[in-house]
């Protein structure tokens, strides 16, 4: 079995079918109009994943939102205030954007180009910092909505880990069925793994070892329903596999052509036997 453990999401996203590079126009006018130089990895990963019906319910913005810098954002508040002819005093946040020229709002606070935005907790953006835009692959940061203007968390992934971490929750139904459904479309079959013995859809490191799946090889991510996400590919199967673990279970899914043999039995393959005797 020849197990691939270390693909990107831009590469995941071509073994899946989405190999045309749709936002390659969109990412040229987004340089064009902000100035800005963007990232090999960021760049690789959206000329695929712009439109992409995977990415309908992510926390990545590919279409439905688009991408934007901080300053745009902060001007809309500023704008809103003035255009309202509300009185700011020294205690709201905006005060010192709403007195001081937009030029000089780097030394109130950083700009970023903002790439996405997560609801579950309370409103979190993310993004990356303008002065890092030039790198292949710079570091992500991310600001809750009540965290001081100026206040961004670096966060412990790259940006290719960040991506790599929205796609594995995508296909592993985090939240929403978005990719599930995107995918039987084109042609592709989710199976998810179920135990006879145990009457559950639980598996184990065993499971995955008997797919020739080593555990200890799996990069494994925050899910957004809690615990860890994982996956990898297998190339002689043409199969992503991927899993969530929370509290010691493990769920697996092997995502194939509905052309190709099963991997995985689920329940209806246990309960069919007993069907025809």
């Amino acid at each position: 079995m020849d197990i691939q453990y270390d693909l990107s999401a831009a590469e995941l996203l071509k073994i899946l079918g989405y190999s045309q590079p749709a936002g390659r126009d969109f990412l040229e006018e987004l340089k064009r109009e902000k100035q800005i130089p963007l990232p090999l990895v960021y760049t690789e990963f959206m000329e695929l994943a712009w439109q992409c019906p995977l990415f309908a319910t992510s926390n990545l913005w590919t279409g439905a939102a688009v991408p934007w810098m901080y300053y745009d954002e902060l001007q809309e508040y500023v704008d809103d205030l003035n255009a309202n002819q509300k009185t700011v005093n020294s205690r709201n946040r905006y005060y010192p954007f709403v007195h001081t020229p937009r030029e000089e709002w780097p030394g109130l606070a950083g700009d970023y180009l903002l790439i996405g935005s997560d609801f579950s907790g309370g409103g979190a953006s993310f993004g990356l910092r303008k002065e890092d835009l030039g790198q292949d692959d710079p570091p992500l940061y991310w600001r809750h909505e009540r965290d001081p203007i100026a206040k961004w968390r670096e966060d412990k992934q790259s940006l290719s880990g960040f991506l790599l971490e929205v796609l594995w929750n995508v296909l592993g139904g985090a939240n929403y069925d978005t990719a599930e459904r995107a995918l039987e479309q084109a042609g592709w079959r989710f199976e998810e793994y179920f135990d006879p013995q145990k009457d559950d859809w639980v598996a184990s490191k065993a499971v995955l070892k008997q797919h020739g799946i080593l555990y200890s090889s799996l990069k494994r991510y925050k899910c957004d329903e809690g615990g860890k996400v994982f996956g990898c590919y297998d190339r002689d199967l043409n199969a992503v596999f991927v899993g969530t673990l929370s509290d010691g279970e493990i769920d697996l899914y092997a995502i194939n052509r509905v052309e190709s043999e099963k991997i995985l039995l689920d329940i209806d393959d246990y309960d069919r036997p007993e069907e025809e005797s």
